[in-house]
This record gives C-alpha cells, sequence and structure tokens, in this order.
C-alpha cells in the first residue's frame, strides 16, 4: 500500500479511504465491525493511515510473531557464520 501512496502521491486524508476499498473477506468484516462500533460509542473513526497500520497489526498478527522474526534473525547463517560474526 504504501508503495502505491507513493506512486500516485495519495494525500494523507484519502490513505485510510483507499486502503481499506481493497479490503475483502475477513478483513472487509473486521473494518465494517471496528466502523460500527466506533460510532455506536461515539468515537472517532481511524483516520490516519499509521492508526490503520496499528490497528491492523493489533488485530491479524499475533502478539509472538515479532519474536519469532528476531529469532530467524538471530539463526540465520552466511555460509559458516551467524549473522553477527558476518556482520
Amino acid at each position: 500500500m504504501e508503495q502505491l501512496f507513493e506512486c500516485y502521491e495519495v494525500s494523507e486524508e484519502k490513505k485510510v479511504p483507499l486502503a481499506t476499498l481493497s479490503f475483502q473477506g475477513h478483513a472487509l468484516h473486521w473494518w465494517t465491525s471496528l466502523v460500527r462500533d466506533k460510532r455506536l460509542r461515539n468515537e472517532p473513526t481511524i483516520v490516519y493511515w499509521n492508526d490503520l497500520k496499528s490497528a491492523l497489526r493489533k488485530r491479524h498478527i499475533p502478539s509472538y510473531y515479532h519474536r519469532e522474526l528476531m529469532d530467524k534473525l538471530h539463526r540465520l547463517n552466511q555460509k559458516n557464520m551467524s549473522i553477527e560474526e558476518y556482520r
């Protein structure tokens, strides 16, 4: 999405509507439920791209995912050297 935003010089106020247009299936259901719930509680809806990214990560990426990625990075090898040795 960010590459598209940059390529087409999408303004900040259009990023969230443009991104959510591409939602399908579970993501679309999550988004419409989130918007509806916020309206019912008189809370502001998500307007900024960074806030939407955070909400998506919170909802769809398990809390342990970052730790697993870091573990994989530390286990990487370049020939017979670890990443730390190679660096």
